[in-house]
Parts: structure tokens; C-alpha cells; sequence
């Protein structure tokens, strides 16, 4: 718990997180590859084809330079040197040469082209390679044949200006100190040079899903609700027991089980009650479930009462405990007299038998809260309440209380201090993630390890094709809306008053 906490410290973003929040929105991410590569694969085949040629000059020293005529061959080292150094300072500058309207007006005039000097020094480059004498001249064109042509005529040209026409002194020829050779003609490149369509797939591939985590960090950054088990699992280390869908079948003055006992709903609710009954330890107390959840509106009234319906259809004794006195809704929820219950229970005001009413089954016992008489906390941490649950714990098999949201009071971690076990339910997109973290920091404080936890509010899957389906629920294997085909079984019996030995 303390590791997946770190980054709401400001300790930072850890791998793990990253993963969570691509899992959680792997559509935004998978979306934002798709467009990202469908933009550069717009961008890549909506390109002209250039293709690129290139020739290759070499420059020598011409020693003891003077009028026209041949070379001194009677060379020092010192000429020599002095010679290089001449060279690398003057094929500096050939790079730029290339660009001028000296070099490439002609090249203009003799290939006949439609353009301008400016336009054709745009797809003209010169490089001098590093520790080398040689001139490179690469061409761009959409015409392979032309960009060698051009590549050709500017060396051309460029060996002409270098050699003779820039050293020329009032119609006097002087022999130029530097030579430029042509070593290696452009020929018409075979494959387009540009736009590079493997290079930018794989950038674009990249780019992608950089993006995409990025853009589902930021989106699971400012999403404040929880929306997977996993942003509960990450703060709270407990199981998922079972996961409750949203469904209108929860929200009838029955239970499911008891309205809709072949239902999908019906199932959840039994997958939950078998899962509570697998990790519930062998422990004294360790029959008693405190519900709660970090806020309200979660759903947990609703689990409460459906979880121990599945415990009595069992055929355990259950005893359900509406504690949520500030806000009671069990009596509400099964539609039951609430007036009278624990308040006037642990106040003696009432005994057992008055505020102990059974439901549905004779194995089946509701404890509504009754009316608010006095301060909520003072009466929930009464020596009264923990008798009660104490007494509660070795006469049933189950005890399932019902209390206040962790947001409202912590009579929740109160009750489970004592020794019953606390399951915390979860509110698909309505829960908070910082109420989570609160609930966690509280538990630990109080060193409550939670015995599980319950998803409310999930979607709903789709029916599969696979020949099995739940009698009970709203469509068939179609999808197709259709009638139960499963009437309730009776009513529940309400207002029997019922003793707790």
C-alpha cells in the first residue's frame, strides 16, 4: 500500500502506474496511435518522390602558381604543407560557392531550365567529409535523370570557377593554386531518396505510442473517480470479491434473490456470498461483516442486504444490522417498519424481541436502526453496542451491519477493531480516488486489514452466444428483451418480531 502511494507524495510516476493508467484507458491510447500513424502516413504518401544524385570532386594543390603553364615540380615539404593548409581553408568555402549565381546561372542556361537561382540552390547542397580533399554535390528532383544532370553541370561548373574563372586578373589567366578534378560522376539514383517511408513508419510507430501513454496518463491523471477495480486495488491491499453490476434489478423492495433468484444479478450476489465464506477466517468474530464504503451513494446499503439474503438462502441464521443510524436505509431498502431498532435496542428501550424483526425465512433476522435518540459515535461506541455484537457473533452464523460511509464517521473501523471483519464496497464512477486514499490511510492508521473488497456499478457484459444464459435475468441469448420466467416465490414475511436466543 505504501509503494502505489508514492506517487501521490510527489515521489513520481512509477512504471507500474504507467501500466495502470494504459490499461485503464487502452482505447484513448490505441486511438491516439491510429491517428498519429494515420497522419504521417498521410503526410508521408501525400509527398512529390525526390530523388537524389550525387558527384564527387577532388581538390589538389598546384605549387609555385603563377602564369599559365606547367606546375613546379621541384616541391619542399614546406610547400607541401603550406599547400594542405591552403586547401582546407579555400574547400571551406565551396559549400557556399556552390549556391552563387556564378555557378549555377550557368548550369541554369546550359540544361535549360525553367527556374530560378534561387529556387535551384534550394535543392543544391556541397559537403567537404571530414579529413578528405573531396567536394560532395548532392541534387534533389522529382526526375531522377535530371537531379544527375544538374549534379553533373554544378560540378562542372564549380571545377571551372575554382580552377580558372575566380582567378582571372583583367583578362589574364592566372593559374589557379587549387585544382578540382571530377573523380566520381552523378548517375540517375534508381530509388527516391525521399520521402522515406520505413523511416517515418517507424518514427511515426514510436511517436505513437510515446503519445498514446502520455495522452492515457494524463487522461487517468484527471480522472477523479474510480473506474476499475485495479485504482482500488492499488490503494488498498485486499481481494475483489465480487463485483455488482448496474442493474434496475437492485433497485426494487426486494433482493434479487428473493425477486429474481435465476437472475444474472442473482449470481453476482452468490458469487460474493461464496467468496466471503472462502476468505472469512477461522477466527472468533470473524462472522460478523462490517460494510462500509468511502463515501456515499456507493451502494453498500444495497450489497448489505443482498449479501446476507444470499447467506439465509443458504440456509445460514443471519442477522442484518442497519448502524448507519445517521442516514438509515435498510428498513427503507426491504421494506420493512425501521421506527424501532438498535437505537432503542442498546438504549433499552425496547428489548430483542420488539426490535428484531424476521424476513422472508425464519432463519433470516433484520435489526433496523430506529430513530436517532442521541449522539450517533457516543452510542455506536458504547460498552452496550460491543455487548450486543459479542452476543450477536455466537448466536448466528452471520452477522452483516450496515454502516456509515468512512467519509461520514469511522464506526466501520471502530466495529472491526473489535474483531469482525470489514468488507469495503466500491462505487464504480461515483467513488473518489483521494476518499480511497483516505480510507486507506485511516485503516492503516488503525492496522485494519480489510477482508476484501466489492465492486458496485459495473457494466454489465453482453450475452454471449454459448448457449447459456440466466433465466431470471432481462433478455435472453439474443440480447432480446424478454419476461422473467421466474415469479417470486412468496412474499416476505415483515414485522414478525424474532429473539436473538
Amino acid at each position: 500500500m505504501d509503494k502505489v502511494e508514492q506517487p501521490q507524495d510527489g515521489n513520481g510516476i512509477t512504471v507500474l502506474d504507467l501500466l495502470n493508467a494504459v490499461r485503464k484507458h487502452m482505447i484513448t491510447a490505441v486511438v491516439t496511435l491510429i491517428v498519429v500513424m494515420t497522419a504521417v502516413c498521410a503526410y508521408t504518401f501525400t509527398r512529390t518522390p525526390q530523388y537524389t544524385a550525387t558527384s564527387e570532386l577532388l581538390a589538389t594543390y598546384r605549387s609555385s602558381a603563377g602564369t599559365a603553364g606547367a606546375p613546379n615540380t621541384s616541391n619542399s615539404a614546406g610547400e607541401l604543407n603550406s599547400g594542405a593548409d591552403y586547401i582546407n581553408s579555400q574547400i571551406q568555402t565551396y559549400p557556399q560557392l556552390v549556391k552563387t549565381e556564378s555557378v549555377l546561372q550557368p548550369v541554369i542556361d546550359d540544361l535549360g531550365l525553367h527556374t530560378t537561382v534561387k529556387e535551384l540552390a534550394a535543392n543544391v547542397t556541397a559537403s567537404n567529409p571530414n579529413s578528405t580533399m573531396l567536394v560532395d554535390i548532392s541534387v534533389n528532383d522529382p526526375d531522377p535523370k535530371q537531379a544527375s544532370n544538374i549534379a553533373n553541370s554544378v560540378a562542372e561548373n564549380l571545377r571551372k570557377q575554382v580552377t580558372s574563372t575566380i582567378y582571372s586578373d583583367e583578362g589574364d589567366k592566372i593559374i589557379s593554386p587549387v585544382s578540382l578534378t571530377v573523380v566520381q560522376q552523378a548517375y540517375a539514383p534508381a530509388s527516391p531518396s525521399s520521402p522515406k517511408v520505413k523511416l517515418n513508419m517507424a518514427i511515426g510507430l514510436v511517436a505513437g505510442i510515446v503519445l498514446g501513454v502520455m495522452v492515457a496518463l494524463v487522461k487517468d491523471v484527471m480522472d477523479t473517480r474510480v473506474r476499475r477495480d485495479s485504482d482500488v486495488t492499488a490503494v488498498i491491499d485486499a481481494p475483489v470479491l465480487g463485483s455488482l453490476s448496474r442493474s434496475e434489478a437492485y433497485t426494487g423492495t426486494a433482493p434479487v434473490i428473493i425477486s429474481r433468484p435465476a437472475s444474472r444479478e442473482a449470481e453476482e450476489i452468490r458469487r460474493l456470498r461464496t467468496n466471503m465464506m472462502f476468505v472469512l477466517p477461522d477466527e472468533p468474530m470473524s462472522n460478523v461483516i462490517v460494510v462500509t464504503s468511502a463515501g456515499p451513494s456507493e451502494g453498500k446499503t444495497t450489497l448489505s442486504v443482498n449479501l446476507a439474503t444470499a447467506f439465509a438462502e443458504n440456509g445460514s441464521k443471519v442477522l442484518l444490522i442497519d448502524a448507519d443510524v445517521r442516514n438509515p436505509s435498510v428498513s427503507k431498502t426491504l421494506g420493512i417498519e425501521g421506527t424501532v431498532g438498535l437505537t432503542h435496542l442498546i438504549t433499552n428501550g425496547v428489548s430483542s424481541h420488539d426490535a428484531i424483526q424476521r424476513y422472508w425465512k425464519p432463519n433470516f433476522h433484520v435489526l433496523p436502526a430506529g430513530k436517532q435518540t442521541m449522539n450517533p459515535s457516543i452510542l455506536l461506541n458504547s460498552r452496550a453496542m460491543k455487548a450486543l455484537i459479542e452476543h450477536v457473533a455466537g448466536v448466528y452464523d452471520y452477522v452483516i451491519i450496515d454502516t456509515a460511509p468512512m467519509q461520514v464517521s469511522n464506526d466501520a473501523a471502530v466495529f472491526a477493531k473489535e474483531g469482525p471483519e470489514l468488507l469495503v464496497v466500491a462505487g464504480l464512477g461515483i467513488t473518489e480516488k483521494k476518499m480511497i486514499r483516505q480510507v486507506a490511510r485511516e485503516l492503516k492508521t488503525a492496522s485494519i486489514e480489510p477482508v476484501g473488497l466489492a465492486m458496485n456499478y459495473g457494466e454489465m457484459d453482453k450475452p454471449q452466444r454459448n448457449g447459456y444464459y440466466y433465466y431470471g435475468s432481462d433478455t435472453d441469448e439474443n440480447g432480446r428483451k424478454r419476461q422473467s420466467q421466474h415469479k417470486r416465490s412468496g412474499k416476505a414475511k415483515q414485522g414478525e418480531k424474532a429473539e436473538t436466543n
